[in-house]
C-alpha cells in the first residue's frame, strides 16, 4: 500500500508514502519527522466533517494550505476559526477573527470545542513536535486491528502545558498507518484514546480517515470510558487548488 494514513484531527490522519519497513527500525524522532513533513507536503486540500457527541453534531471544515492548517467549526449560528502554523520545531496555534490572527495562550489548548470533549490541542496534534521519543519493545500490545505496529512514546518537554505528559502512537510497520494514539496525564493514567475506525481512499490515491473515535477515560479508573466523541468526515472528492 503506497499511501498511508497520517496523524492530524488534525486532525487529520492522511499521509502518503512510507519506507520504514524496508529500511529497518529507525529512531522514533525520524518517524515523527516524516509525519510532520507529510502534514505540509499534501498540497492544498479542503475537507468537511462533523464532531459528534451523542445527539450533538458540530460541523467543521479543515483546509490545508502549505504550512498552515485552518479549522472552522460551527458554534450556534456562528463559525469560529483557528489555525495551526506548522514550523520546523513546533506547531503554533492561532485564533483568527476578522482577518486577524492572535497567538493562542497555552492555557487555552485544553479548552473544549462547542460542547464536545474535543480540545484545540486534540485537533492540532501538538505532541507530534515533541523531541526525544522512543520506540517501545514489541509486545502483545503492539498489534492493532491485526496489524503489527511500532509503539512510539514521546514525553512533553513542557510538562505544565497541555493535558498530556506522554503520548503513545501505534504506527503500522508495513504501511505507516497511525491506528491509535493514547494520551497520558501527569499521574501516568490514560486520559484519552484516539482510534481510527474506518478509512476512505480518495480519487488521487491518497487515504484519509472516515471516522475516528475519541474516548475520554475516568480519572479514577482509566480502564473506564466516560465520554465518547466521533470525528466523521464527509465523502471527500479530489479537490486541490
Amino acid at each position: 500500500m503506497k499511501n498511508w494514513i497520517k496523524g492530524v484531527i488534525v486532525l487529520a490522519f492522511a499521509v502518503q508514502g512510507y519506507a520504514g519497513a524496508q529500511e529497518g527500525v529507525r529512531p522514533a524522532d525520524d518517524l515523527l519527522q516524516e509525519m510532520r513533513q507529510m502534514m505540509v507536503s499534501q498540497g492544498s486540500r479542503d475537507v468537511m466533517g462533523s464532531i459528534r457527541k451523542k445527539s450533538l453534531k458540530v460541523p467543521f471544515s479543515l483546509s490545508s494550505r502549505g504550512d498552515t492548517i485552518a479549522f472552522q467549526y460551527k458554534q450556534g449560528d456562528a463559525w469560529k476559526r483557528f489555525d495551526v502554523h506548522i514550523g520546523d520545531r513546533k506547531a503554533e496555534l492561532m485564533f483568527v477573527e476578522g482577518g486577524k490572527a492572535v497567538v493562542m495562550a497555552p492555557a487555552t489548548y485544553t479548552q473544549t470545542i462547542a460542547g464536545t470533549d474535543v480540545t484545540y490541542e486534540d485537533l492540532s496534534l501538538r505532541f507530534l513536535y515533541w523531541k526525544g521519543g522512543v520506540i517501545l519493545p514489541d509486545s502483545a500490545n503492539s498489534r492493532i486491528k491485526g496489524r503489527d505496529c511500532f509503539i512510539v512514546q514521546s514525553s512533553n518537554p513542557s510538562p505544565g502545558v497541555g493535558q498530556f505528559a506522554t503520548v503513545r502512537l501505534w504506527i503500522d510497520k508495513e504501511n505507516g498507518t497511525v491506528w491509535q494514539v493514547d494520551g497520558f496525564g501527569r499521574d501516568g493514567k490514560l486520559k484519552k484514546r484516539f482510534t481510527i475506525t474506518s478509512i476512505q481512499k480518495l480519487s488521487d490515491g491518497a487515504w484519509f480517515f472516515k471516522q475516528m473515535k475519541m474516548e475520554v477515560r475516568d480519572p479514577q479508573n482509566d480502564q473506564r470510558t466516560i465520554a465518547l466523541d466521533y470525528l466523521e468526515m464527509d465523502d471527500i472528492p479530489n479537490r486541490k487548488k
